[in-house]
């Protein structure tokens, strides 16, 4: 899995600093690095050279700095994410699938919900993911069982399973689907009311 932890725009230098030591003490993290805020400008630059409007309102000054690095164990992979989401000066994180070859035949999708979404929004998530024709092995988990889950794989992993806490964690709908382009859909749950985030993972993952 790859990992981004995107810094504030108002980060220290001893907060980034132990945010990257924190970074490099997790384990099974890998191949950590620090992108600076014109590193990341530039890159942007290159990613929307076709998208001239795109491209015109976008400033340096507002990029964040970000590290880099890869989980090479899927199932701590979220623990971790949530983890290092806590540490001071850090914005957000992200978690996506690492270019593998051969690519997997099918993926995991976690629809992680609000924590303030209400009955009726999570009766419409429920009705959306159970819509998606190629969507297996759907489940629902409270924060309580994500914690447990999380916490089991943890056991023996340094000293992540004390850094996990109860309240790191969403609910979330969590299945199965087919890598092959058939997945139409996904992307409509991004859009529903009470949904946080729909991060794609490996079946190791859920």
């Amino acid at each position: 899995m790859a990992l981004a932890v995107f810094l504030d725009n108002d980060v220290t230098v001893a907060q980034k600093g132990s945010v990257e030591q924190q970074l490099r003490s997790m384990p099974s993290v890998r191949e950590v690095s620090l992108e600076t805020r014109e590193q990341a400008y530039e890159r942007q630059k290159a990613d929307l050279k076709d998208q001239p409007d795109l491209l015109a309102a976008l400033k340096p000054e507002y990029m964040p700095e970000l590290l880099h690095a890869t989980v090479t164990d899927a199932s701590i992979a979220e623990a971790v994410e949530l983890v290092m989401a806590e540490a001071d000066g850090v914005e957000d994180v992200a978690l996506r699938i690492a270019d593998v070859d051969p690519r997997p035949s099918r993926i995991g999708v976690i629809v992680r919900l609000e924590s303030s979404a209400t009955d009726q929004q999570r009766a419409a998530v429920e009705k959306a993911v159970r819509a998606l024709p190629t969507a297996k092995s759907i489940e629902f988990e409270d924060r309580d069982a994500a914690y447990e889950r999380l916490r089991e794989r943890c056991q023996g992993k340094g000293d992540l399973s004390t850094q996990l806490r109860p309240q790191m964690t969403h609910e979330s709908w969590r299945f199965e689907m087919p890598l092959n382009g058939e997945g139409s859909g996904v992307g409509d749950l991004m859009r529903l009311d009470g949904v946080d985030g729909v991060p794609l993972a490996p079946l190791a993952m859920l």
